[in-house]
This record gives C-alpha cells, structure tokens and sequence, in this order.
C-alpha cells in the first residue's frame, strides 16, 4: 500500500509570500534627494559652475550637501565623481608658486579679498587674503594670513616679520 504524505502548502505559502515581499520592496520608490556629480573633469582650483555640475539621485543621507555658491575644485574632480564637501572650498585656492605670509589685517579684510601690501622701501606687492585676522578669546588679535607671489615672498616675509610693512586694503 503506497502512504501519500500532505504536501508542503505552508511552505509553499511562505515562499510564494516572501518572494512577493522581495518583488514589492525592490519596485518601491525609496526616499531619495539630489546630489552634485561633475559632469566634466574640473581641475584644481576651478571654480564649479553650473556646466560642470550633473544632479542625480541617490538616497537620502548618502552624501553631505555641499554648498556650490562661489565654490572652486579644491582638488582634481573627475567626471561622474560626486562632488563632496572635501573636494570643494570657497577660501581662494592660489596658484602655483604663490605662499601664504602671516600679518595684521585690516577687520573687514575678509578671505578672497585683494590687498595692496606696501614694505618700508615703497615697493608695492599685490595679494589675496587667505584667513582673516581675528581675536581670540583673550582679546588678543591672532595675524591673518595673505598669499604674495613667490619672488616677492621672501621681502614680504622679512617685512612683516619686522613690523615694516602696510596692508591697503579697499573694502
């Protein structure tokens, strides 16, 4: 005599539902927002405009915003690379050869400004304001730092080592 045993409904049943799960958990729209991405390579230094930026969405929280407002590349962006928080700064980037000297600023000399720096023997030197001058919680005024070509830095470093030196600055 031939025993037939039930066949496996439940297991079928749990199958057939799981499966069902997995189909309707990949077709739903999962919560996602729009992220810069370059759409060309954007070399060092330059600044991130709207032609070089592709938006896509990715899910919510994959990658920081990014604020793009006045932004330059301050590293090498290839295309298709997300265009993170470390790959952008609003500060200037300088270019090659330029260093960046520590002196007393005018307050309302702020980063990206252009100063006019005079030393004591009346050469005057141009340069771009990298961080402000500021106080710190002593009241004592911390020196800013400003960027001076390379064959000039050297003058511009002993002067305002030595105090002789004036910062126009035209606000």
């Amino acid at each position: 005599m031939l025993v037939l045993s039930k066949p496996p409904y439940v297991r079928w049943a749990a199958a057939v539902l799981l499966i069902g799960a997995a189909l309707v958990w990949d077709l739903s729209s999962r919560a996602t927002e729009r992220a810069p991405f370059a759409s060309l390579t954007i070399p060092r230094g330059a600044l991130i405009d709207s032609e070089a930026i592709e938006w896509r969405q990715v899910p919510i929280g994959l990658l920081h915003p990014v604020n793009l407002e006045d932004a330059r590349a301050a590293i090498r962006i290839d295309s298709g690379d997300p265009i993170t928080q470390g790959a952008v700064s609003s500060t200037p980037i300088l270019p090659q050869g330029w260093w960046t000297i520590a002196m007393d600023l005018p307050p309302a000399a702020l980063p990206g400004s252009s100063v006019r720096i005079v030393l004591a023997d009346g050469v005057g030197v141009s340069g771009v304001v990298v961080e402000p001058s500021r106080d710190d919680s002593f009241g004592v005024r911390a020196p800013g730092l400003v960027a001076v070509p390379g064959g000039v830095s050297d003058a511009v470093a002993i002067a305002a080592g030595a105090g002789q030196l004036v910062v126009l600055f035209e606000p």
